[in-house]
Order: structure tokens, then sequence, then C-alpha cells
């Protein structure tokens, strides 16, 4: 497909990345030559110098016949008025950034009125995602799928673990849960394993089940954690806007820290709820003063990721928190996961994630398109979710043990009506089924894909 991004910054970079290794054909538009030339030297990509507003900019980038146009620059206005001449120069669909929380909640009012296919909001899935592990602590991730009723959890294996030196067969067979575990990082290797894998201290380790059965098998690890009741913020931009919102919707009591005193004086009225604390939140007095060793959780997201992992380091040593950490640099992830932060969230690529799993359920010619799909264990394995519908004659009715699927793919899950199943290798895909696929090392459009 061709696309047009207009806006090269963090998250129109990571886009060109993402959907570049989908064998798109993409075209960056962006007026700051050094942006341009950041992409246009690691990634193949057309770069266009120029306002992404002018019509004669997109006519250059050959808009009338592209299939998707992406505006991401850091105004909103300027996003929606790209999508909108974009729209009236021929382009089948658009996608808007909007991250501004009084727009943002209008776009329902307006979006068809704009021609917009899609509006996204980073800050608000960021919001979204810090929520589901907050009130889920056993977790470093939660993704979601078939409207909530299972979740792929993220979490890592503890010195002196019940499940260190098992296979994932003994595992299975000591407790009476229906879970698997389907995907597996240890150092810098990714596994899809078998029943024969030995499971190692120090394995993050994704877990796909029904909430209720999570719960269970964290119970029986002896790691299950109460919902977040006290939480401490540093950092006072959107992310925090939101996600305060939904916080204290719920009952929990926030803090935030932030070292703007104007914007103090604006979270003080937009977030009455929230106890606002004007401070460096680097300075370790402050956090103690303030009560970090008392806290449920702590999450560091300001605009410098050096920072963010300085104070999760100092939280972590100095209380029992959950420690959530905010990372926009890919080459910061590693670094912070060896020394000890767990729970990294990256709004960009929370972002392309979803915009990836939108262009791929375009890009398909049948009916079997993707309904959800979710990069995990840093990016390097995909879990996808599906509709079974009738197109699909190799699939269907035919036990798991004997479809040839290809290496490195895995079914995960399936939800027939209101039953979720973790299937063995008798259960059967049908008609009207949604099913989770977990896979590496592949590109999966549709369902049959899977198959060798």
């Amino acid at each position: 497909m061709k696309i047009v991004i207009i806006g090269c910054g963090k998250v129109g970079t990571s886009l060109c990345s993402s959907l570049g290794n989908e064998d798109n054909d993409i075209t960056v538009i962006d007026s700051d030559p050094k942006a341009l030339k950041r992409v246009s030297d690691t990634q193949d990509v057309m770069c266009i110098e120029g306002d992404g507003a002018n019509a004669d900019i997109q006519y250059e980038a050959n808009v009338n016949k592209a299939g998707l146009l992406i505006a991401t620059t850091p105004n909103d206005e300027l996003n929606i008025l790209c999508c909108l001449i974009a729209k009236r120069l021929g382009v089948k669909r658009t996608i808007s950034r909007v991250r501004n929380p009084v727009y943002f909640k209008q776009m329902d009012l307006i979006k068809e009125d704009l021609g917009l296919s899609m509006v996204i909001n980073p800050e608000l899935i960021t919001a979204d995602e810090i929520f589901r592990i907050l009130m889920f602590p056993a977790a470093a991730r939660i993704d979601v799928f078939a409207k909530g009723r299972m979740e792929l959890v993220e979490y890592r294996i503890a010195e002196g673990s019940p499940l260190e030196g098992k296979t994932l067969a003994e595992v299975y067979k000591k407790n009476n849960v229906q879970y698997l575990i389907c995907a597996i990082e240890r150092e810098s290797n990714v596994f899809i394993p078998s029943g024969d894998f030995i499971l190692r201290a120090g394995d993050r380790i994704n877990i796909a089940a029904s909430h209720e059965n999570l719960e269970k098998f964290f119970r029986t690890m002896g790691t299950l954690k109460n919902k977040a009741r006290t939480v401490m913020l540093i950092g006072g931009g959107k992310i925090c806007h939101y996600l305060t919102n939904r916080l204290t919707e719920s009952g929990v009591r926030v803090k935030i820290v932030e070292s703007n005193f104007e914007k103090c004086r604006q979270l003080a009225e937009e977030l009455p709820k929230a106890t606002i604390i004007h401070g460096d939140g680097t300075e370790q007095e402050l956090l103690e003063e303030e009560g970090l060793v008392d806290v449920d959780a702590f999450i560091s997201m300001t605009g410098i990721d050096e920072e963010n992992i300085i104070m999760s380091l100092y939280a972590k040593k100095n209380s029992d928190a959950k420690i959530i950490t905010k990372i926009n640099r890919d080459s910061y992830n590693d670094l912070a996961a060896q020394m000890g932060i767990d729970c990294i969230i990256s709004p960009k690529q929370l972002t392309a994630s979803t915009i990836l799993s939108y262009v791929r359920s375009i890009d398909t010619s049948t009916s079997n398109s993707i309904e959800a799909l979710y990069h995990i264990v840093g990016n390097k394995v995909e879990a996808i979710e599906f509709r079974v519908n009738e197109d699909i004659k190799d699939l269907v009715g035919v036990p798991i043990r004997e479809l040839k699927l290809k290496k490195n793919i895995l079914i995960c899950a399936i939800f027939r009506k209101r039953n979720v199943i973790i299937p063995n290798g008798s259960d059967t895909l049908e008609i009207g089924d949604t099913v989770i696929i977990i896979q590496k090392d592949h590109r999966i459009f549709d369902l049959e894909d899977i198959l060798d």
C-alpha cells in the first residue's frame, strides 16, 4: 500500500519503521530537513520537505494515489487540516493524531464530517495501558483481546519462583488453571515454546488467559498483588492528565510531582481530586518527604528518558511500589531492563502497533481481517486477533494437532460465544470464533497465512 506520513517526530519515525517493514510504499512530509535526513539515513522511504497542509506538496507526494495518509505533527489543528486536504485530493483513508483532551473528546461528533477514518491519541493509549497494569500490578504489561475476555500478560520469573527449573508441561500439569505461556524472552533470545521448554529465573514470559484464570495463576505463584490504591506520578503532561482522571474515578489517591509551576496551577484546576506538588522529581529528599515509601505505585513519565530511568531505579531501591517507566528511545529499553526495571512503557510503540493493526486489517483481500494486533516481547513477537469467517476452508473443523502450521506460530486462544478456550491438540476452529495467533518471523495478514 502507498502510505503518506506527515510529521517526522517520534511517532512518525516509528510508523515509518513499522509500516516500511510491511513492504508498504512510504512517503514522508516534514518541514524540518534535519528530521527528514534522520529518517532517510536509516529507512527506505521517500522524503519531501515542505508544509503537509499545502495541497501542492501533497500532490508532489502523490496523495491522490495513496491508500492512506497519516498526520502525526505536534499540532492537532494542522493534522486535521492535512487530512481534510488529502481527502479532497483523493486519498482513500486518513488517520489524524489528536492529543488535546478537549478536541479528542469531541472527535466522535465530527469525525465523519471531517472524513477521518481513525483518530489516534498516543497519550490516551499510553494512559490506558498504565491503568490496566495498575489494576493488575503483578504484570509488567497487559494487552486485551476479544473485548476484554482474554488478557496477555508479561511476567518476569524471579529467583526462587515455583516456575524456575520446570518444563512447561510440568507447570501446566501442576496448576489446575486454564492458561498458556505463549512467548518467552531469555536475554536477547525469543522463543515460541513447546511443552519441554525449561523455565529459568529472569525469563520474561507472556501468559494468555482470562482475567479470572490469571488471578488464579498468580495466586498459586504467591505473587498476586492488590490493585494500586495510592499512586505517585512524576511529570504532569497529557498522559498524566488522562491517567489521573481514570485513577481518581476508580477511587485511587494520586499525587503528582511537576517541576513547572504554571503547569502545576493548570493541573490543580483540571484535576481537583489529585494532590499536586511543585518540585523536582529527581530530588530524593522530595520523594521521601512526599511518602515514596508508602505508595503502591510509582510512575516516572517526564519528557526525559534518562531522568525517568534514574527516578525509577531510586524508587525501586527505596520502596515496594510497582515501578512503571516511560521510555521513548528504543535503545534504552534493553539497558533499563538489565538494570531491573521490569515495566517499560513506550507511547510511540503503542501507537505504531495500533495503526499497524488498522493497516493490516485493510490491506487484505479476504473477510478474515485482523481485529487487533499487539507487538510483544520487545516488538519481536506479534499477537494477532482474527475473526473466523466462512471463507476459510483449510482451517475450520480440523483438530489443531493436524494443522500444518509454520514454524514459530502458535494458536493461543479461541473465543466461542462467551467461552474462552485455551486449546489443546483436539480443539478445532469453527465459523464465528475469534482466535488469537502468536507469531514470530512471519508476515501474517490473513488467518490462512499461518499454514505452511
